[in-house]
């Protein structure tokens, strides 16, 4: 069943914050990057379109009820872009990982390094959040599953949506179609024992402003 986040979900989420806190759970809302810019000319820095801009402006409104903690992106343009709208609403700095500019194995950070090399430093840097944190991350279409996974979602080869798993570990199984999927993850504090899992959408109903 396709679940759309709105007002209700919304109201029951934070109803669910605040029960949590109390089970000392961290929240983890995942959303993959919007639409990107295919015919960029620097291959270092791949931005969001206006479309993707205008769809990535809908989490403002989504998350208004929410008072976010933490806002990470993996280290792409487009992730530090999806998260932008989020920044300035709720005041929050935007933290990368791994950070662009510094190096991994040799190798300058940008656009261009693998999208997996993203995948162990979020996922420490989620699992060593204080419970409580309620953090919001924008990643790629290539380490979201991994990620998941490393928070404790099992890999179920044919998973759909709607189950309790990931079918894969990379983007070889990615669903496609619109980026508006969302995903909801409880843990105890530092421990990858999913308490909830869930996959929804945002932004129903929605289409671009003409440019």
């Amino acid at each position: 069943m396709r679940q759309v986040i709105g007002a209700i979900a919304l109201a029951l989420v934070v109803c669910l914050h605040s029960a949590s806190a109390q089970q000392s759970l961290v929240q983890i809302y995942i959303v993959q990057h919007p639409e990107t810019d295919g015919t960029a000319k620097d291959p270092a820095a791949i931005p969001l379109t206006e479309a993707g801009r205008q769809r990535a402006a809908l989490l403002v409104p989504t998350f208004a009820a929410v008072k976010l903690t933490h806002l990470i992106a993996s280290h792409t343009l487009r992730t530090h872009q999806t998260l932008e709208p989020l920044a300035r609403a709720q005041s929050l700095a935007i933290t990368q990982f791994p950070t662009p500019g510094s190096t991994v194995n040799g190798v300058v950070v940008d656009d261009r390094l693998a999208r997996q090399a993203a995948v162990s430093p979020v996922s420490e840097a989620l699992l060593a959040l204080p419970a409580g944190s309620i953090a919001f991350v924008a990643l790629n279409s290539d380490n979201i599953f991994a990620i998941l996974n490393r928070l404790g979602v099992p890999v179920k080869p044919g998973c759909v949506e709607g189950q309790r798993c990931v079918p894969c570990l990379n983007n070889t199984c990615w669903p496609g179609g619109t980026p508006d999927r969302l995903w909801h993850v409880a843990i105890p504090a530092g421990k990858p024992e999913p308490v909830v899992f869930a996959e929804l959408h945002y932004g129903a109903g929605w289409a671009p402003r003409a440019q």
